[in-house]
């Protein structure tokens, strides 16, 4: 697998609404992205090797198409044992209509009622009929875990072995075994990353270099899905989550000078729902206000840099220190 990027400081602050089952644990869907929350009921997950990016995680029921609609990335996070809550197509496809990035998660594929398979048809079926399936499962000894993943892809095993990531070429026997998908990625990702010249040598059947279809597999209309049970699938998210871009970006006007957001050098942000915002800026520790008239103090229950949680906000107001003549516009699509 390849390594995570770490963010630059000043990278463009990127939020990923998740929603997963009513009923999954978060403490393993936290666990499964690589993420931590803030605190044990936090819906915020923040990630070590990038300071600019949150994951708000929600339950079906507590799902809301205002944060959907001012999120950058979408992902469904899939439960072997509950299967896919029907808030769940819902939010994937005005994900869907909206374009943002979109990358399906798949857990308890060794312990639920669906395993990994399952998992995939049904996302085929009733989420993303062009879904890429690169990495597939590969059970432990027991069978009652996941030891690493087949990149289908590169034809390589990356498993864990005594606590340290191993990457090996795989055997014959699996790549007998999945020639069949192997061509059949070949094909999608010819279609979707390679030029004009190297597809029309691929249709002719010349070979292609891994290499020209790794890139390919960066490309923004690529949807997978990610088996992410035990850890082994949290270096694969997190390559998915360093090419992401921010997707919803409102206007910052100050004074008669206007930028996008992410380009402010005080703390800014944008009241989303009655008690959450998306924040810009440095995240320092200042008092904030809802600038209106008159200015509104904020109590703030969580906060990071990307986004708080606060009480009796108004939704599309402006959020600023008191001595702020910022101005926040939300972007139309």
């Amino acid at each position: 697998m390849l390594p995570s990027q770490v963010a630059p400081s000043g990278h463009p602050h990127v939020m990923i609404y998740v929603i997963t089952s009513e009923t999954s644990d978060l403490a393993q869907v936290y666990a499964n992205m690589g993420a931590n929350p803030q605190n044990p009921s936090s819906p915020f997950a923040t990630f070590p090797n990038f300071p600019n990016v949150v994951a708000i995680v929600h339950r079906p029921s507590q799902a809301d198409q205002r944060i959907l609609n001012s999120s950058d990335a979408f992902v469904a996070s899939l439960d072997g044992a509950a299967g896919v809550d029907p808030k769940i197509v819902e939010f994937w496809n005005a994900a869907k209509d909206e374009t943002l990035p979109r990358h399906i998660l798949a857990f308890n594929v060794v312990n639920g009622r669906a395993d990994f398979d399952e998992l995939c048809a049904i996302a085929s079926r009733v989420l993303e009929p062009d879904l890429l399936v690169r990495y597939l499962p590969i059970d432990a000894d027991d069978e009652l875990s996941l030891t690493g993943v087949y990149d289908i892809l590169t034809s390589e095993i990356h498993a864990l072995i005594d606590g340290s990531w191993v990457t090996k070429a795989a055997d014959p026997e699996h790549i007998a075994i999945t020639s069949s998908a192997r061509e059949d990625l070949f094909d999608q990702l010819a279609y979707l990353g390679l030029d004009d010249l190297t597809l029309e040598n691929h249709q002719s059947g010349l070979p292609i270099s891994v290499t020209k279809l790794e890139a390919a597999w960066s490309h923004p209309d690529v949807v997978t899905i990610t088996p992410v049970d035990d850890g082994v699938g949290v270096s694969t998210f997190s390559n998915w989550i360093s090419i992401l871009d921010p997707v919803w970006v409102p206007v910052l006007t100050v004074s008669d000078q206007a930028c996008e957001a992410f380009e402010a050098n005080e703390r800014v942000g944008i009241s989303i729902t009655e008690d959450f915002a998306r924040m810009w800026g440095p995240s320092d520790d200042v008092a904030l206000f809802e600038k209106s008239a008159p200015e509104i103090s904020i109590n703030i229950v969580e906060s990071n840099q990307v986004a708080l949680i606060a009480k009796n906000l108004t939704a599309g107001s402006t959020i600023a220190a008191a001595e702020s003549n910022a101005v926040l516009v939300a972007p139309v699509f």
